[in-house]
């Protein structure tokens, strides 16, 4: 199965059907429709509906709307049920967090050791891999099977599977969505709105997909999540994905790699990751100027620089990070970078800061 979203990863106008299945839901459960359309800026839009809709719908003003509807739906749920709400500040915490894995199965694992407390311990997420497939189930406690909580499950997975995407600048297909919720309550409207297509009746809450995602290195920086924040995960339409040259993605996967103390990916490991054959990886950094190794040395060097800057790491301790097999192979590239030695490096960076440069 598709999940039909790389079409939409860029759109900033909205259909105004994803508009109305929102309005639609939010009416179901009595709240004021008028008023919701009106906070999000989209007071010309009529409800009930009656006529044409000549001014288009922008992103932002759609992500209002959402956040509107999705916090109101869950909400309702957790009124009549004795749940507890999830509070977007915690979501934000799990992503910073998530941050801070080297690679998308670590990441994972993080935000699935965060979930329980989170929730009260009312539900949970788990992360396995059968052959070559990852499975994330997702629990939000015990809901009852109605229109309401369908659309928070659905968001909820839609949310995980553009974030893991997100992260990784990369596209991820999912190959099934499963429900565990009855094929009578399927809304056609919500599957369109998270382009998902899931298969109902099912024993669990989940999405799949290739299991070679989990190798992926994670890509962003707190700053970027920042943007992305501002937005997700109530805007519903999808982030982009890989705004990012070759360079800057193996730069990033590289960085991550020497970042927690592991080899840094060679030319087959890279080409896998981005879905390239090795000539063609080496053939387009080539006529970008550039190379599997210049840029494995400038994030070596970049690494050694901030570690001898602001860590108190022996130089044999920073040249071991930094991937070097011994000290005097380390103080020879230094040198070559940045015509310092290691020692003398530190001792100027050491000096700006007691001068509180």
């Amino acid at each position: 199965m598709s999940s039909g979203i790389r079409s939409q990863a860029h759109l900033q106008v909205v259909p105004l059907e994803a508009v109305l299945v929102l309005a639609d839901a939010l009416q179901s459960i009595g709240r004021d429709v008028p008023q919701a359309l009106a906070r999000a800026g989209l007071s010309h839009i009529a409800w009930p509906p009656r006529g044409a809709i000549e001014k288009p719908v922008t992103r932002n003003a759609f992500a209002r709307l959402a956040q509107d509807a999705v916090v109101a739906f869950d909400a309702h749920a957790c009124r009549h049920e004795g749940l507890r709400s999830l509070p977007y500040s915690v979501f934000k915490l799990m992503c910073v967090a998530m941050l801070a894995g080297p690679d998308l199965k670590t990441a994972i694992g993080i935000a699935a050791d965060a979930y329980p407390e989170m929730i009260d311990r009312s539900g949970d997420l788990r992360l396995t891999v059968i052959d070559d497939e990852a499975i994330l189930e997702l629990d939000l406690g015990k809901r009852r099977q109605d229109v309401g909580n369908l659309l928070v499950i659905m968001y909820a997975l839609s949310t995980f599977h553009r974030l893991f995407g997100w992260l990784t600048r990369t596209q991820i297909e999912l190959t099934r969505v499963t429900l565990n919720y009855p094929q009578s309550e399927r809304q056609p409207a919500f599957d369109a709105l998270l382009q998902l297509d899931p298969d109902f009746d099912q024993p669990r809450n989940a999405i799949r997909f290739a299991a070679t995602h989990l190798g992926r290195p994670i890509a962003r920086q707190y700053n970027e999540l920042e943007t992305l924040l501002t937005l997700f995960p109530f805007d519903l339409l999808p982030p982009p994905y890989n705004e990012q040259s070759l360079i800057e993605r193996i730069e990033s996967a590289t960085a991550a790699a020497l970042s927690g103390g592991a080899i840094p990916p060679d030319a087959p490991q890279l080409a896998r990751m981005f879905g390239l054959s090795i000539a063609t990886l080496r053939r387009r950094l080539r006529a970008d100027g550039s190379s599997i190794m210049q840029i494995r040395n400038e994030c070596r060097m970049k690494l050694a620089m901030r570690l001898l800057g602001s860590s108190r790491l022996t130089v044999k301790e920073v040249a071991a990070r930094t991937g070097f097999n011994d000290v005097s192979s380390f103080r020879r590239a230094f040198r070559s970078w940045t015509g310092r030695s290691p020692d003398a490096f530190r001792k100027v960076k050491s000096g700006n800061r007691s001068d509180g440069v």
